[in-house]
């Protein structure tokens, strides 16, 4: 018996895809952190599946939020870090 409804990953990955035409007109470094927000909504499909969500945008975008929040946690630690070694 086939499946009738895409699973999550599927889904996400066609979003994904849906944003190739964005991507290609970005500059390098915005590819770049584009990417980064990209592997954070893989990384964190699971979760997102796990959400009840019609449009996947909002799962997709709470994990690229949590990515950012996440680089932000691990500078400023760093940033404490270096300040405590002086």
């Amino acid at each position: 018996m086939g499946r009738t409804v895409p699973t999550w990953r599927d889904r996400i990955e066609n979003e994904i895809g849906s944003l190739s035409g964005f991507n290609r007109a970005l500059n390098c470094s915005d590819k770049a952190c584009l990417n980064v927000l990209i592997d954070g909504v893989r990384n964190r499909r699971a979760a997102g599946g796990m959400l009840p969500s019609i449009d996947p945008w909002k799962p997709m975008l709470i994990s690229m939020l949590l990515e950012c929040y996440s680089k932000i946690i691990e500078l400023e630690t760093i940033i404490e870090d270096l300040s405590n070694k002086r």
